[in-house]
């Protein structure tokens, strides 16, 4: 594309090139703006809002054999046998609600079965409170769990919350723009973008033609209102499409930030 980049590929050739990596901006829509598309249904939105434990266990001992004799309790949500979230250990609380949790959507398919726990962490043996299966529906109040123990668990299930973008992850070449990641819930991934597509064009410019930073420049530009890619497919083929900023629903493990 540039001079410069081209003296870096060459730099690099002997150990294998690397390349600079970008991804289009994501951001967090206003309050006041509905989302489309709306999510999947089967993503959903899963926090422990927290819970509230009895002083005793049901016989009357301390939770705690070492130390207080309060309990540090954590809790865990599995899906089909695998555990999707669990949260970091709040010593000596009766009420826990887990301020360091991860905050994420997970997909979770129609009819799975889900189990949520409730543990009380231990040196030698970890001592559960609670263990029940549970149906996920979301709503916009955290759902509660009544536990045997006489223990309450409130887990918020929402639909996937969501971002503002495109969603486009990319490398800046010798003379090419080359696609590395799209996300899964994204504009880009709905335009039919995926890994190893070329963009040949931005915005009706030929990207070998272009300085350092201009497709980065044209792409971010441009999102708002519509980025228009000539791209070539991985079997040759070429497609042109237009490439708007949109609803963005990132998955746990995509390492997009989300509000919650």
């Amino acid at each position: 594309m540039t001079k410069s980049l081209l003296v870096l590929a060459l730099g690099l050739s002997a150990c294998g090139a690397v390349y600079p990596q970008l991804e289009t901006p994501v951001r967090t829509p206003p309050a006041h703006v509905a989302l489309v598309p709306p999510p999947p249904d089967d993503l959903v939105f899963l926090k422990f809002a927290g819970a509230v434990i009895p002083s005793r266990t049901r016989d009357g001992r301390t939770w705690d054999s070492v130390g207080g004799a309060l309990p540090d309790a954590f809790a865990k949500l599995s899906v089909d046998g695998k555990v999707l979230l669990e949260t970091p250990v709040q010593s000596d609380s009766l009420t826990p609600t887990w301020p360091g949790q991860r905050i994420a959507n997970y997909q979770v398919r129609a009819g799975a079965s889900v189990k949520v726990e409730l543990w009380d962490s231990n040196p030698l043996n970890n001592h559960p409170i609670c263990v029940s299966d549970v149906r996920l529906d979301p709503g916009e109040d955290p759902m509660q769990i009544n536990c045997n123990s006489g223990a309450e668990i409130r887990l918020l299930v929402q639909p996937a919350h969501g971002k503002l973008g495109v969603g486009l992850f990319y490398e800046l070449r010798q003379d090419e723009v080359v696609v590395t990641r799209v996300l899964k819930e994204s504009p880009a991934a709905r335009a039919g973008l995926v890994r190893g597509d070329q963009l040949l064009k931005i915005q009706g410019k030929a990207v070998m033609t272009m300085e350092d930073g201009e497709a980065q420049s044209l792409i971010n530009a441009n999102a708002a209102t519509g980025v228009s890619l000539l791209v070539r497919k991985a079997d040759k083929t070429e497609l042109e499409l237009t490439l708007k900023e949109g609803a963005i629903y990132p998955v746990q493990g995509e390492g997009v930030t989300i509000d919650g």
